[in-house]
């Protein structure tokens, strides 16, 4: 009797990678000509017999200039979710000086905005860029407009966004409307801060520095867009950006020691 663990002559060693007795297909791929391999592994009979087991190229690129494309004049744009685009515009507002509430309606617009037309990045680079020197809105103004007074202008340009936010908290009276509104900066905000109201510019401003709007009444409130995604160039994305991080927390030796990560504090 063989002693235990011995194998027996008339057994041979089974292989650590299969079982020689099952069927192989490796031993058929051995035999099949260099051609017909690479159809077989790749799906392409048009692909050269070279090389059958390279990675090809062309899926790689694809797959890293995923929702990456260029425009006619060779500058690379990104595609971002319309959920992208309200953050990073909440964002930015935040980081050019507009509150929490004012940023959360800023990006709610701007996803709007981005919804209609691809010019929305831009139109936010500019409204962080000029948060500053807008107009606000005082109360003397808007009792003015509420009584159906002629606007009177005031050198600079009115803030859509706090003007917006006004004739929101305060809509105004039926008998007050149409409403002409002097030197609105950046109309395109008005008029997207609105959509969600009975209240709407009643001609089309488009990418206007700064114009004169009238406010009228809409039958009903417009239904969301189905468009899913915003385009956006890289220099205005990395603007933005910056805007944004400007929202973030300085980092310093308690937070490098006691952040996510850091020191002994998952150990504990």
């Amino acid at each position: 009797m063989a002693p235990c663990g011995a194998t027996r002559p008339d057994r041979r060693e089974v292989s650590l990678c299969g079982d020689p007795r099952q069927y192989d297909r490796r031993r058929i791929a051995a035999r099949r000509h260099i051609a017909r391999q690479a159809g077989v592994l790749r799906r392409a009979q048009l692909r050269s017999a070279l090389r059958p087991l390279a990675a090809h190229r062309a899926v790689q690129r694809r797959a890293a200039d995923r929702g990456c494309r260029h425009d006619g004049r060779g500058a690379r744009v990104i595609d971002l979710s319309l959920n992208e685009v309200e953050t990073l515009c909440a964002k930015a507002a935040r980081g050019a000086g507009f509150s929490w509430g004012l940023a959360e309606d800023i990006g709610r617009a701007a996803r709007r905005i981005a919804v209609e037309a691809d010019n929305w990045g831009l139109a936010m680079l500019s409204l962080a860029e000029h948060a500053q020197s807008f107009e606000l809105p005082d109360a003397a103004r808007a009792a003015r407009w509420r009584s159906g007074e002629v606007d009177q202008r005031t050198g600079r340009p009115l803030c859509p966004i706090r003007t917006a936010a006004l004739l929101l908290d305060e809509p105004l009276p039926a008998h007050a409307m149409p409403l002409a509104i002097l030197d609105v900066g950046l109309p395109i905000w008005l008029d997207a801060m609105l959509r969600r109201s009975v209240m709407g510019v009643a001609r089309p401003v488009g990418p206007a520095t700064r114009a004169d709007v009238v406010i009228e009444r809409r039958a009903e409130t417009e239904l969301p867009a189905t468009r899913r995604r915003g385009a956006i160039d890289e220099p205005t994305l990395a603007a933005l950006n910056s805007f944004a991080a400007r929202t973030y927390v300085p980092e310093s030796e308690r937070s490098r020691a006691r952040g996510a990560g850091g020191g002994r504090v998952d150990d504990e």
